[in-house]
């Protein structure tokens, strides 16, 4: 009598009993194992292939985002120090233009003149105009010989008078205004209407004064007599202004 092993005796292994192939598949009929092992290396293969191509191109291509830059810190500074300014300079105010006086022509006498004029103080006498008429306020003076301090007033209100004292009467006076009246074709200005220094007949004589001016001056009288005074301003004599000093 021969023995066998039973038939079923214990459990099966497939691909690893007796008559499978590993292979092959074996008798169940799946997918040989040679095959699996081979596809899962080229799967990894091809995988491997894949991450070193595109890994450089991403290393390459993506750059990496710039990162914000923070300003530098700013420390606070001292405030600049305040340094002291000298006051400014004191300035003087531009001077202010001041009006010049008016200056006579050439040859216009600002000064009493004549040969009779004297120095000191003599006898005072005060002679003035009338405001609008062409007279004297005074047609006749007495004083005593020797020294006379006369002040001499203008006191018309919109005309040039002097006071001319000559050695005579009307002819003597006559001749003296028309010296004057050649003055003021020389200096072509009636303030010029005034007998010169040396005029023959001429005792003394004061410049022409503007309305509201006076002059002062003193002179010798001749001795004793009558005197004529005129006015020299153009057509004052001739229009009757005029006066005597009596000297005692």
């Amino acid at each position: 009598m021969s023995w066998r092993a039973p038939q079923g005796g214990g459990p099966r292994i497939p691909g690893f009993d007796q008559g499978d192939n590993v292979f092959s598949g074996g008798s169940a009929g799946g997918p040989p194992l040679l095959s699996l092992i081979i596809a899962a290396l080229a799967v990894g293969l091809v995988g491997l292939f894949l991450a070193i191509a595109f890994g450089g191109n991403l290393g390459q291509g993506t750059a990496a985002a710039p990162q914000p830059t923070r300003p530098p810190a700013v420390l606070p500074t001292a405030p600049p120090a305040v340094q002291p300014t000298a006051p400014p300079a004191a300035t003087t105010a531009p001077a202010q233009p001041t009006a010049t006086p008016s200056r006579p022509a050439a040859g216009i006498p600002t000064e009493p003149l004549g040969p009779a004029l004297a120095s000191g103080t003599g006898t005072p006498i005060e002679i003035g105009t009338d405001v609008a008429l062409l007279i004297f306020d005074k047609e006749r003076v007495t004083v005593p010989n020797g020294l006379v301090t006369l002040t001499f007033k203008n006191l018309a209100a919109a005309v040039q008078h002097n006071w001319v004292l000559v050695q005579g009467g009307d002819e003597v006076a006559s001749a003296v205004n028309d010296v004057a009246q050649a003055q003021v074709r020389v200096t072509r200005d009636a303030a010029g209407a005034v007998p010169p220094a040396d005029t023959p007949g001429l005792l003394v004589a004061s410049p022409m004064l503007d309305p509201g001016d006076e002059v002062t001056f003193t002179f010798q009288t001749p001795g004793p007599g009558t005197y004529e005074f005129i006015c020299t301003f153009p057509g004052h004599y001739v229009a009757g202004m005029k006066g005597v000093l009596v000297v005692e």
